[in-house]
């Protein structure tokens, strides 16, 4: 009797990795979909958060980065770490949405309590020009909409592969 629910365990385990391993293909799958499918600021805002965080961070490893997240950092799962040598935060904000201080601040807090010296902030928003100075006296790079939409646009497979065909 205990063999055999010792052996039912065991297949459900089993079937539960089989079952998560199916849903981060399909959950893969459809993130890098989206990001194919993105033209404008308003594509990136009407995301789920945890859609366009996970857009972002594809986009970040298109783009040569090794991204991971990390709970040493950053407010509501939006904390990750880059290349093990940089942390960012990602905010999904309103397009009019001025990012403040205070979120460079908490990022440069955390930099600097785990030694890490460089730090990348992004929003779908803007900054205000007092955040953006901050930043740039403590090595905190600031990713606006319109630098993330271009980021996008520049990681697209299917736009870059039809750029390349026409150039050729």
């Amino acid at each position: 009797m205990i063999l055999l629910l010792i052996v039912q365990f065991l297949v459900a385990m089993l079937l539960y990795d089989i079952f998560l391993v199916v849903y981060y293909v399909c959950y893969k799958t459809k993130i890098n979909r989206l990001l194919e499918e993105i033209n404008s600021l308003e594509d990136l805002l009407y995301l789920h958060t945890m859609d366009f965080q996970n857009i972002v961070v594809e986009i970040l490893r298109r783009k040569g980065n090794k991204v991971k997240f990390t709970d040493k950092c950053g407010e509501y799962n939006n904390g990750y770490i880059i290349n093990n040598i940089k942390y960012a935060e990602i905010w999904k904000h309103g397009l009019n949405h001025l990012v403040e201080i205070e979120a460079a601040l908490k990022l440069l807090h955390c930099m600097e309590t785990n030694s890490i010296y460089r730090g990348i902030l992004i929003t779908l928003g803007d900054y205000k020009q007092n955040t953006i100075k901050f930043c740039f006296k403590n090595a905190i790079e600031c990713i606006n909409g319109e630098q993330l939409l271009k980021m996008c646009k520049e990681v697209q497979r299917k736009k870059a592969a039809l750029q390349t065909t026409i150039i050729n």
